[in-house]
């Protein structure tokens, strides 16, 4: 017997969380067909892993390529990372099903929403699709990673309410519709539905997003649809966003209860932990989804987008860069800057802006090696220090250092993971909130998330083992999913594999490229110590570089692989 490919001489993570060994894994027609010692078959490829770590490939339950395969197939920063399936359509932001009235409005919506360049976004999505399952198969075009598409509430909105969907709540009748229209997304394939009602929400002119008019009995109808199919998981946002107050934890139980579905919500901390401990033995299912890799930018003023929404800074900012050092040392324009530096950001309409976090700025790494000392102190820290105003301190150690200073927002510290890790190994909680395909706009980028755990978590801190941290990313999801053919090393399963160096796995710095949609600059995270990343049976990672297979699919729930 021949195989398509061998993975040989690999230490098998499987995802069970039980204890890793060595084998080779055959495969054949895009499926594991035998594991063990396979030295004698024969095989059209090989990868040779020893050395080597083996194990299914990452599951992320929070991402956003909805639109990315019309301009990048391979989805791009996530299967750099390992990531073989993606959950897409959270946020209850879809693109289906949709008129052709409705479409505009919905774009424009998604891309103000999700920091999306939209005239780039409207220059390449061909509107070839109404219904749910026509959008299905329009981006089921041979992708870099697998799929699973949620329905949007929002659409749902739309399709039963018209322009009325902005500005109010529904009646029955077009509560009635929307579930139609879910039964037709879920026969069609659909893994469920997501809704928003967060309240920076808002779409371009600053009007709160359709599902923000929607009312509790509107979500909770829906979860009844959604209980007919005995299959399916929902995404709520509720106004609290990701720390659930007593009326928000009250709806999250109420949607899960009716439905019968596992009910997703965000959390950046483990606050929620110990109310979801009190209700688990309701028999509700609720799963946190965690952002385990923190927001931590590194920026200089060299180059930067972090005050591109603070006036006066923004239009220093965009000088060429001489004439930036020049206005940056000129004294006669520092009070303007440190007025300004005082103010809220800028951000879309019908969004409050936010104050620049000067307490968690600081100096990460100097240039000239007598400023050495003042690495890893904070910027209020040394302005208190000096006697000088936050802002100067800044500018006179960058124009010091010819704007090669490299300062780090800290917007979580380190002693925060390690509740967090506690939070994940209760099992209320998943690792898996990386946004990936959003936020192209902005200045960070958090698509390695699954790298930044098994680096950061696993060999430098201990914080996870690593069979166990490997089961939160695969069979873990896999199995809230109801996705019976991923998320194990195991004969019968599919081939979706990733093949890691454990003493060098993490995350790059993030860099902006100009790959987006039309060209347009978009900010990546590249990955450390991912050898190959296999998807369906195929190598489509080779060292970190694409072999030219697009085997990824749209994965409809409820069918056969």
């Amino acid at each position: 017997m021949a195989y398509d490919l061998i993975v040989k001489n690999g230490m098998i993570v499987d995802g069970t969380g039980f204890a890793r060994y060595r084998a080779d894994v055959g495969i054949e027609d895009g499926t594991i067909v035998e594991i063990g010692r396979l030295g004698g078959m024969a095989a059209a490829a090989t990868i040779d892993a020893d050395g080597l770590f083996v194990s299914p490939g990452v599951i992320d339950l929070h991402t956003h390529y909805d639109a990315q395969p019309f301009w990048d197939r391979l989805c791009t920063s996530s299967v750099w990372h390992g990531v073989t399936t993606v959950l897409t359509g959270n946020c209850g932001l879809t693109l289906a099903p949709l008129r052709p009235e409705h479409r505009e409005p919905m774009l424009a919506t998604f891309c103000c929403v999700e920091d999306l360049p939209l005239r780039s976004l409207s220059g390449v999505l061909p509107w070839t699709w109404q219904t749910f399952d026509e959008y299905l198969q329009a981006i089921d075009i041979g992708l870099g990673v697998n799929m699973m598409p949620l329905v949007g509430h929002n659409p749902l909105r739309l399709g039963a309410m018209d322009r009325a969907a902005w500005d109010r709540a529904a009646t029955e009748d077009e509560i009635a519709t929307m579930q139609r229209l879910l039964r037709e997304a879920m026969e069609a394939g659909a893994w469920g539905w997501s809704t928003t009602n967060s309240p920076t929400h808002a779409g371009p002119r600053g009007e709160p997003v359709p599902t923000r008019l929607a009312d509790d009995a509107e979500r909770v109808a829906l979860g009844r649809t959604m209980a007919e199919f005995n299959r399916g998981v929902i995404e709520i946002l509720p106004p609290s966003v990701t720390q659930p107050d007593e009326a928000d934890r009250k709806h999250l139980l109420d949607v899960a209860r009716i439905s019968g579905r596992p009910v997703f919500f965000l959390v950046f901390d483990a606050t929620p932990r110990e109310w979801m401990e009190s209700v688990a033995g309701d028999g509700a299912r609720l799963q946190a989804l965690l952002r385990a890799i923190p927001f931590n930018p590194r920026f200089t003023l060299k180059k930067t987008t972090f005050f591109s929404n603070l006036d006066v800074w923004d239009g220093v900012m965009a000088k060429p860069l001489a004439d930036r050092l020049a206005v940056l040392a000129d004294p006669a324009r520092r009070a303007e800057l440190r007025e300004a530096a005082m103010q809220r950001q800028r951000r879309r309409p019908g969004v409050p802006g936010r104050f620049v976090p000067w307490a968690s700025i600081v100096v990460k790494k100097a240039a000239r090696d007598e400023n050495r000392a003042l690495e890893g102190r904070g910027l209020t820290q040394l302005a208190e220090a000096l006697g000088k105003h936050v802002a100067d301190v800044m500018l006179d150690l960058a124009v010091e250092e010819g704007l090669d200073t490299e300062f780090q927002l800290q917007t979580r510290p380190p002693e925060r993971d390690i509740e967090l890790a506690d939070f994940v190994r209760s099992g209320h909680a998943l690792p898996s909130q990386s946004d990936a395909g959003a936020h192209l706009n902005t200045n960070f980028c958090t698509a390695g998330e699954s790298s930044y755990v098994l680096g950061e978590w696993v060999r430098e801190r201990g914080l996870l083992g690593l069979e166990d941290a490997v089961r939160r990313f695969t069979s873990q999801p896999a199995r809230v999913m109801g996705l019976r053919d991923r998320g194990l090393v195991r004969e019968g399963m599919a081939a979706d594999l990733m093949v890691f160096d454990l003493a060098r796995i993490g995350v790059k710095d993030d860099e902006v490229v100009r790959d987006g949609p039309g060209g347009t600059p978009r900010r990546v995270q590249g990955a450390e110590g991912i050898h190959h990343v296999v998807v369906g049976g195929q190598v489509v990672l080779n060292h970190g570089r694409h072999t030219g297979a697009f085997p990824g699919r749209v994965l409809r729930a409820g069918r056969a692989r």
